[in-house]
């Protein structure tokens, strides 16, 4: 099935019959991708006095209790309750399931090779993603193709599926000055492959969440100046097959009101017509 949209007074077409998962298959208590040591997702067959939800064990149907952190256990969607006082779950952010985004890859570069900032600080050897290579992969869009901006990357093995991120593992993370730019070009989803738009051990200041959502820095109020509608995606995979470019967004959550959930990006490329 096709479909046309219209994006900036242009029309575009996309094949809902090839869908592109992005979300990483997570698979409790097997091999899945951890952040900040947190345990792993966990599954457990639910076991009540004259039930059993095991049919190898002789139950009648499969129930499992399933044990999971968002924000550490796979592909999660944020909403701005992650840094807010004020409860506002990631269904009432998504006020569109729907929206084009542009699929970028960028080899980060080690901190001591920026003149961008980054609140607290940069460490020197840590990799990260600048203004400038930001800048130069999205200079030619409009900010309507920029509703939702996803990036990838590299290297881009099959493992990332299955990182541990630890100190011996130090995740990518965005310069202040890459995330001033996503929000200043009114990017309203931001889809990465990494466990966080923000430095692992940043001294709780998640600077670029502040940034992104237009929350001051060291505060945790949900003002009417905020940009409460966006959100954030974390641990992505972008497999090798898709191209960079174009594309429609489905970004599929469950409706559970919390500050973050498992998330399922869809994308499907956007031709012109």
């Amino acid at each position: 099935m096709k479909i046309t949209v219209e994006i900036a007074g242009q029309s575009y077409q996309a094949n809902l019959s090839s869908p592109a998962s992005i979300a990483i298959t997570l698979l409790p208590d097997g091999q899945q991708p951890s952040h900040f040591g947190a345990p792993a997702c966990t599954s457990q067959t639910l076991a009540e006095e004259g039930f059993i939800g095991d049919t190898k064990q002789g139950g009648s149907c499969n129930v499992n209790r399933l044990t999971i952190i968002p924000h550490c256990n796979g592909t999660h969607t944020e909403s701005i309750a992650h840094i807010t006082d004020q409860p506002f779950p990631v269904h009432q952010a998504l006020k569109h399931s729907h929206f084009p985004c542009v699929v970028i890859t960028i080899e980060p570069v080690p901190a001591s090779e920026t003149e961008d900032s980054y609140l607290p600080h940069f460490d020197p050897t840590h990799a990260v993603i600048t203004y400038q290579q930001i800048h130069n992969c999205l200079a030619s869009f409009s900010d309507e193709q920029l509703r939702g901006v996803v990036i990838r990357t590299l290297p881009n093995a099959v493992d990332k599926q299955f990182q541990c991120y630890n100190t011996d593992n130090y995740p990518v993370y965005l310069s202040n000055d890459a995330m001033t730019y996503l929000q200043q070009r009114n990017v309203n989803h931001l889809l990465v492959d990494f466990p966080s738009v923000d430095k692992m051990y940043d001294e709780g200041y998640l600077s670029n969440h502040h940034i992104f959502w237009q929350i001051a820095q060291q505060t945790h109020q949900l003002t009417a100046s905020a940009d409460k509608y966006k959100t954030i995606t974390e641990m992505v995979f972008i497999s090798n097959d898709i191209n960079d470019g174009f594309y429609l967004c489905n970004l599929q959550i469950p409706e559970i009101d919390t500050d973050a959930v498992p998330s399922r990006p869809v994308l499907y490329a956007l031709t012109p017509q």
